[in-house]
């Protein structure tokens, strides 16, 4: 699943957004004290699930500031990796290309239809949240001014 999208705000600020999650997620993780780099990685318990599956290792593969960040979650019965590529427009414009590769490793297989319906339903959601973190940005600005 992948979807891109133009946001009308800088590189810096977009990227500086997504690393104050990170560190935001590592932090909640009790991973204090530890650089938020490429290689890093820990584990973390999911808020929404329980049983098989709920302990989660983060493995941050690639941060490359203002253009890059790669991410897999592994849990017992499914990997996702995520990408966001971030492409500076101009000073003000950016496009960014979300992308989520989801594979189930467990014994229970979901059907095809059911799958697809995911995918829609995750780039929709994806999207949202483009907006919503463009959103923030431009709020934050408001503030500071």
């Amino acid at each position: 699943m992948k979807v891109s999208t133009e946001l009308n705000v800088n590189d810096k600020e977009f990227w500086d957004v997504m690393i104050n999650s990170l560190k935001e997620d590592l932090k909640n993780s009790n991973k204090k004290g530890i650089e938020l780099k490429e290689g890093l990685k820990y584990k973390k318990r999911s808020t929404q699930r329980k049983g098989i599956g709920s302990e989660i290792t983060v493995h941050i593969k690639r941060l490359v500031p203002n253009e890059l960040y790669v991410a897999t979650f592994t849990t017992a019965i499914d990997h996702t990796q995520i990408t966001y590529k971030i492409d500076s427009l101009n000073e003000s414009k950016i496009k960014v290309t979300y992308e989520e590769e989801y594979e189930n490793v467990s014994s229970r297989k979901v059907p095809a239809w059911r799958q697809k319906m995911a995918e829609k339903q995750l780039a929709k959601k994806a999207k949202k949240m483009l907006k919503e973190v463009e959103k923030f940005i431009l709020n934050s600005r408001k503030k500071k001014n």
